[in-house]
């Protein structure tokens, strides 16, 4: 017992000295040393990486025109999209809002060196949830996101293709399949302007 306190005793002065920028140096994630307390500046974050400014055609407030086509007859409802950095500019999150019907929902974006693939995180008021990730821009110029949801009350594999029309402008075309060996079928069709 007495060996637990001294150890979780030390954690926390570690813990602390870390907090106040005075800890023991430290190793990082490149085999570097970050030598805290001795004479050397607190560390810094690093700065975004450069390929979120791919995904900057997402920034700014939109008017969307969501066409959807998972309810039998396509509808075509009035939505918002608007998109900001977050973290230092680590990550972009979208918030998403309808009036008809009532809907919210968020979408968060980021970068993942380890994997070189941009990683999302989605949710919305409806339930569903969703991480998917793309490797960066197809050869056709559409930034494909793919991967698992939550959605509809199942399990889904879902793809959002993302293309830059002009500045103040771009599309969203989204699809689901209940298996990989399963046909795309397409639920929605976004049209966002700039407002």
């Amino acid at each position: 017992m007495r060996a637990s306190r001294t150890a979780g005793a030390a954690l926390t002065t570690v813990v602390g000295l870390a907090l106040l920028g005075t800890a023991p140096a430290t190793a990082t994630d490149s085999g570097a040393v970050l030598a805290a307390g001795h004479g050397t500046s607190t560390p810094t974050a690093p700065a975004p990486p450069a390929q979120m400014a791919e995904l900057d055609f997402l920034l700014g407030d939109f008017v969307c025109s969501y066409t959807d086509y998972i309810s039998g007859t396509p509808t075509t409802a009035t939505v918002w999209w608007k998109t900001r950095k977050t973290l230092d500019g680590h990550y972009y999150e979208m918030s998403l809002s309808g009036h008809e019907p009532p809907f919210e929902g968020r979408w968060v974006f980021g970068w993942n060196p380890v994997d070189a693939e941009y990683v999302s995180f989605y949710w919305d008021t409806w339930g569903n949830t969703g991480a998917p990730v793309s490797t960066g821009w197809d050869e056709d110029g559409s930034l494909t996101f793919q991967g698992p949801y939550a959605a509809y009350g199942e399990r889904v594999l879902s793809m959002d293709r993302f293309r830059v029309v002009d500045a103040d402008h771009y599309t969203d075309q989204a699809y689901i399949r209940s298996s990989e060996s399963d046909p795309w079928q397409q639920i929605s069709d976004v049209d966002c302007r700039r407002l």
